[in-house]
């Protein structure tokens, strides 16, 4: 995941943002639970958002409990537990997602780029097996995203055609999560799809303009016309974003359309919070603030716009 599927912490009510930074801590928990301490270091707010819909979806047991941060034991806060394995299935998500990005940096970048990946890498190998021995389905739709997403890239794919690895992913970890529930599987398959065909076109329009000048594959290098070039001057950068807007904004209302679809029984406030102001709050911020999304180290709550 990229850690774009954030809320908009101005937007929500105080006791919203509390539950929301709970869930995160137990999340947190979860993977230092069941994968290590060292794989603390997975957490997203990609990963709590599956969680917290995951929970909003099915029956599930609550209750807040108060204790010591996992990462830092000098620090206390609050824990929002669950009776059933929406966390234990986060968490496994988590790292099985991490462990195929620390794979493709190493296969991707030069030995000396790599280098802390492949440390990495190291520590997380067995954890990323003990998740995919625990949760089959999780490992088998992730390994498939990656190598479609590679052969998407190295055959020199349009915006749609690499989008849609990710796309495909979401839409099957969504659609899991209705269980028998067919009206709930479809709506939650289709969110899933537009969501993920947004995260990744808003991941290629962050790196956009590090990859014209790394040389790097981008979809939206050949899309705009742009192949060839470096640096952009003020008006193609203008120009760029724009159109990169235009694509983002129609995954957007597609996406938006099978949200309102979902039965959500628990979270709701806070899930369309993220959907439909987070979402729109960062992409208008990479695109024309011109805020860098790409951040070295583990994302907190706090550090929530």
């Amino acid at each position: 995941m990229f850690g774009y599927v954030r809320p908009f912490k101005s937007e929500l009510l105080v006791r919203e943002y509390d539950q929301y930074k709970a869930a995160y801590c137990q999340l947190c928990r979860a993977l230092k639970d069941h994968y290590g301490r060292a794989a603390s270091f997975t957490l997203s707010y990609d990963c709590t958002f599956y969680a917290l819909l995951a929970l909003s979806t099915q029956e599930a047991k609550l209750s807040l409990h108060h204790g010591r941060c996992v990462v830092n034991p000098l620090k206390k806060c609050d824990f929002l537990r669950s009776d059933g394995e929406a966390y234990h299935k986060a968490a496994a998500l988590s790292v099985l997602l991490t462990y195929h990005k620390l794979r493709d940096n190493v296969e991707d970048d030069s030995f000396a780029k790599s280098l802390g990946s492949r440390v990495l890498l190291r520590l997380l190998s067995r954890k990323a097996r003990k998740a995919a021995e625990e949760f089959p389905f999780l490992a088998k739709e992730a390994q498939r995203a990656m190598d479609g997403q590679q052969e998407a890239e190295k055959s020199g794919g349009g915006v749609d055609a690499c989008a849609e690895p990710t796309a495909n992913l979401l839409a099957a970890l969504f659609k899991e999560l209705a269980g028998c529930n067919e009206m709930q599987a479809a709506a939650l398959e289709r969110f899933g799809y537009f969501l993920g065909r947004w995260v990744y076109l808003m991941d290629a329009a962050d790196d956009l303009m590090e990859d014209l000048a790394e040389d790097a594959f981008n979809p939206f290098i050949p899309r705009l016309g742009l192949s060839g070039k470096k640096v952009l001057s003020p008006e193609e950068r203008k120009a760029a974003d724009e159109a990169m807007n235009q694509t983002l904004n129609a995954t957007a209302a597609q996406m938006l359309l099978a949200f309102q679809l979902i039965d959500l029984r628990n979270f709701g406030p806070i899930l369309e919070n993220v959907v439909e102001k987070g979402l729109p709050e960062l992409q208008r911020e990479i695109l024309f603030l011109h805020i860098r999304e790409k951040k070295k180290k583990r994302p907190e709550p706090e550090d929530l716009r």
